[in-house]
């Protein structure tokens, strides 16, 4: 009897050690919800693209191994960065697309391709999105490598240390991870004006009024029976007798003045001509002279005329008082007028407005070129 008790004692021992139950594994922690500001930026707009199999491969470089993040959704990482220049025109990416120096683009040693990622630069606070769409870098101490355009964006040097999010994008464009904490992307494709009718005014097509108390005859213009008189050396061309006059502007390549043609979606609106300011009256060109109006130095300030319907927007920010500091900011500066909207939570810090797209053009470039400041060209409605 007492070797049956040792023997289950001995079973029910062992039972026991073979049993032992793996203790529960806590829940991942959840992401703390962010309620703080939110600030919209600018870049390459994040959809849904499938991995390329062929670049999630770990490999060797100069005799160092890196291993692909499978997992990048909370992926994130600080250092330094470099960029690309004009010696890498006509190569080709990871993905096989031809290299362009002034895409939102982006290298990456380990992370999927094609991905998003939110940079930071970590010395002035400029924040961008970029599509990393090719291997690199792999010089010691740098952690991605830029296209010029980008780095031109953030305002890098050699020695700016940079913060890299990665962005995760669902297959229904749901935006989650790291690089959408704070931010969100700028919707960078807006819906134009409607196309004009003929005989409309609205973009610079030529206006027929009533016929003139005089039978004065009015030929067809075509490109062949112009017979432009230029006066100097301006862009400008008058037409004597019957036939019509050119502003600055107007394309060269075989068509007089067509109606705009529409941008395709998802770019930046580009400036119209400057033909489109001001409509031509058929009836009043072939009588009355037109002065030659002197081009404005670039030196001069760009002024609006104070109405329109054209304006810049140079950003968006979740706080109203940093939104108005940042528009008298830009409006000492740069000499223009503007206001900050409120829309969708956000407040939009706008320049203008303007009555043509070329005014608008005008300080975007001053933008660009004397503060390094991302924007662009959008048509608002019921601007004063």
């Amino acid at each position: 009897m007492r070797k049956d008790w040792v023997w289950i004692g001995a079973i029910s021992l062992a039972l026991a050690g073979c049993a032992v139950t793996e203790q529960p594994q806590s829940p991942s922690p959840q992401a703390t919800t962010y309620n703080g500001p939110v600030e919209e930026i600018s870049g390459a707009e994040p959809r849904y693209e499938p991995y390329n199999p062929a670049n999630m491969q770990d490999y060797s470089m100069n005799g160092k191994t890196y291993r692909i993040v499978k997992n990048p959704e909370n992926f994130s990482e600080s250092g330094f960065a470099t960029w690309h220049d004009r010696e890498s025109v006509g190569n080709r990416t990871a993905t096989g697309e031809e290299f362009d120096v002034n895409a939102m683009a982006a290298a990456h040693p380990t992370l999927p391709i094609p991905s998003y990622v939110r940079v930071t630069n970590l010395s002035n606070g400029r924040r961008l999105v970029v599509r990393v769409n090719d291997r690199g870098p792999y010089t010691p101490g740098r952690i991605i490598d830029l296209t010029k355009g980008a780095a031109d964006r953030l305002n890098l040097s050699n020695n700016t240390k940079v913060k890299v999010d990665f962005i995760s994008v669902a297959q229904d464009g749901s935006l989650s991870g790291p690089g959408t904490i704070g931010t969100r992307v700028a919707k960078q494709s807006f819906a134009l004006p409607s196309r004009p009718t003929l005989g409309s005014s609205g973009l610079g097509t030529p206006v027929m009024e009533s016929a003139p108390a005089t039978s004065a005859a009015v030929r067809p213009i075509s490109n062949a029976t112009l017979t432009p008189t230029t006066t100097g050396n301006s862009s400008n061309t008058i037409v004597s007798g019957n036939a019509s006059v050119s502003n600055t502007g107007a394309s060269s390549g075989g068509s007089f003045l067509g109606a705009p043609k529409p941008l395709p979606s998802g770019v930046l609106e580009s400036p119209e001509p400057t033909s489109a300011a001001t409509p031509l009256r058929a009836a009043t060109m072939a009588t009355a002279p037109i002065a030659v109006q002197p081009s404005r130095t670039p030196s001069q300030p760009t002024v609006p005329a104070g109405s329109g319907n054209i304006v810049v927007q140079v950003g968006a920010l979740s706080d109203q008082q940093r939104a108005q500091t940042w528009l008298k900011s830009l409006n000492e500066r740069f000499r223009v007028p503007g206001k900050v909207t409120l829309n969708n939570g956000l407040y939009r810090i706008q320049l203008g407005p303007f009555q043509s797209r070329q005014q608008a053009a005008d300080l975007q470039q001053r933008l660009s070129s004397e503060a390094q400041q991302p924007s662009f060209i959008t048509t608002v409605s019921g601007a004063q």
